[in-house]
């Protein structure tokens, strides 16, 4: 990993599976207790560091998570009554659906529910199906709270409704409202240029859960594991990531590791191409967590081109778990190692460093927060909310020019020596 502060690596040390020293949180101070309260909201790793290391915490640190975890626990019949709200609607107009994430990753990759975060609900609706779920969900009140042309999401707009709740800095508030994004496909070929090109073998294996009161339709395990592995990965080589979603797949990797009718079944149903995308989040985990790995994806691992493995070896373009606390463009160069051809690689990095952002459409008013979705915005409003944000865009690609490109000339002199 790149250098990190005492408190990330005293969190990341006690959450790791083996050799974990949850010990190393005492020697921290005061002051590095309130930053990594603020690292473990924003990567949503208070509660599970609250599962593993209590007794390390100090006093005044487990009163507040207490509250944290006493609020989110009060969240979790809202995020149900929602769901049972949505599953109706869609179930009215003839929409079938598969849930994504959320609630779906207990028990497997979390013990508990309310032991993490959420704040939307995602499903899957194929794509004859999706303009139907859309409008469904729009006659009970749910609105898009952006809408910008060609963006490459594997989903719509998120959608919102319309609320008096106003952001006050807490990320458990059991009041904050649900969002919902309808995803139209498992994994954006179109944008990625690499990878699975059709995974419609995960809709049609979809199986019936139950979870305490709810039912819904989710994907089959195996498929599931591919499903969350490809999600990482697509934001790996894009965004920065939520080091908890990495920290849950750390979990189910080390408490299957030594299924091997699971990791049979995940051989015989995922083809070479599939698998060998998995491994890398897989990779990942490991090196994060320390959790142990099933032999199938070790070998998977190893067959890995030698470019890819060495991203997270150097130094220079290792990822942080620091997510967007510590945000960085070196995702491009995991990208571009996957990709087949020098063509396509060169494509791909001046699409990055130079993007050419696309033309907004009904954007949301200035000043309204995602949480609060304002209707269209007149048309001077929208060009000085389009201003602001061109402004903003602008700067941070040219910020973060000069690293990347450094970055990545040392990453592609260490693959080639």
């Amino acid at each position: 990993m790149r250098s990190l502060p005492n408190y990330v690596t005293a969190t990341m040390s006690a959450l790791s599976f083996r050799e974990a020293h949850p010990e190393f949180l005492q020697t921290l101070n005061d002051s590095e207790w309130r930053d990594l309260l603020v690292f473990g909201d924003h990567m949503r790793l208070t509660l599970p560091l609250a599962q593993v290391a209590n007794e390390f915490l100090p006093e005044w640190v487990r009163s507040e998570v207490d509250q944290k975890i006493a609020d989110n626990t009060r969240r979790f019949p809202m995020i149900k009554h929602c769901y049972a709200e949505i599953a109706e609607a869609l179930k009215n107009a003839d929409a079938d659906c598969v849930v994504l994430k959320g609630f779906t990753k207990s028990p497997d990759y979390v013990p508990d529910p309310r032991q993490r975060v959420q704040g939307d609900i995602d499903l899957y609706c194929p794509p004859g199906m999706i303009v139907r779920a859309g409008e469904a969900l729009g006659e009970i009140g749910y609105e898009p709270i952006y809408r910008f042309e060609a963006m490459p999401w594997d989903h719509l707009p998120p959608l919102r409704r319309k609320t008096s709740w106003q952001w006050r800095g807490n990320v458990y508030d059991p009041e904050m409202p649900l969002g919902i994004e309808l995803h139209h496909c498992f994994w954006d070929y179109s944008w990625a240029r690499c990878g699975p090109e059709n995974l419609d073998e995960f809709w049609h294996r979809r199986i019936p859960r139950q979870l305490e009161d709810i039912s819904f339709s989710a994907l089959a395990p195996v498929d599931n594991v591919g499903y969350l592995a490809l999600n990482l990965l697509r934001d790996l080589m894009r965004i920065p990531l939520i080091t908890s979603q990495v920290y849950e797949l750390a979990w189910f990797l080390h408490h299957h590791a030594h299924d091997d009718a699971f990791w049979k079944q995940w051989t015989e149903w995922h083809d070479e191409e599939l698998r060998r995308f998995e491994s890398i989040p897989f990779l990942l985990a490991s090196i994060w967590f320390r959790c142990d790995l099933p032999q199938a994806v070790v070998e998977e691992i190893e067959r890995l081109p030698l470019s890819t493995r060495r991203w997270f070896e150097h130094p220079a373009t290792a990822p942080s778990p620091m997510g967007w606390l510590q945000p960085s463009k070196d995702g491009l160069w995991l990208h571009s190692s996957l990709l087949p051809t020098r063509a396509a690689k060169r494509d791909l990095v001046f699409r990055r460093l130079f993007p050419r952002r696309p033309r907004p459409v009904n954007v949301v008013v200035a000043d309204a927060s995602p949480n609060q979705p304002s209707s269209n915005a007149s048309l001077w409003q929208t060009s000085r909310q389009y201003a602001r944000y061109l402004s903003k865009r602008v700067s941070y690609h040219l910020r973060f020019l000069p690293p990347t490109l450094w970055h990545g000339f040392r990453w592609w002199r260490s693959a080639r020596n």
